[in-house]
């Protein structure tokens, strides 16, 4: 019995890199949206959406629905930029600080000012 080929053996990884550099040329190239910078060994594209805060963005987590920008570059420019690491992990929302809601609030005292 022969050993059938995954759709992400072999093959399809020229297939993700064709469609990875076709998007770069789509968005601007390979030079972050937000900093400038050039390596691109820490580039990847990632959505620009808020809500969207996936690790894998831009490192092939979404591949599988990148195809979809190739037909569609008005959309691919609307929806996706290209970052660096640094600059991707900022703009991720930070957990808001929730105060403590448990300790009574202290009043202040006439006699021992704070």
């Amino acid at each position: 019995m022969r050993k059938q080929e995954s759709f992400f053996s072999g093959g399809s990884d020229k297939f993700f890199e064709t469609i990875k550099e076709k998007l770069y040329e789509i968005l601007g190239g390979k030079i972050c949206s937000n900093c400038g910078f050039k390596d691109e060994r820490a580039l990847g594209i990632s959505p620009i959406s808020d809500d969207v805060t996936s690790d894998n963005s831009g490192r092939g987590g979404d591949a599988a629905s990148w195809g979809k920008y190739i037909s569609a570059p008005d959309r691919a420019r609307e929806e996706l930029k290209v970052f660096c690491l640094n600059c991707n992990q900022i703009r991720e929302p930070t957990p808001k600080r929730t105060e403590d809601k448990s300790r009574p609030k202290s009043k202040k005292s006439k006699y021992f000012p704070r």
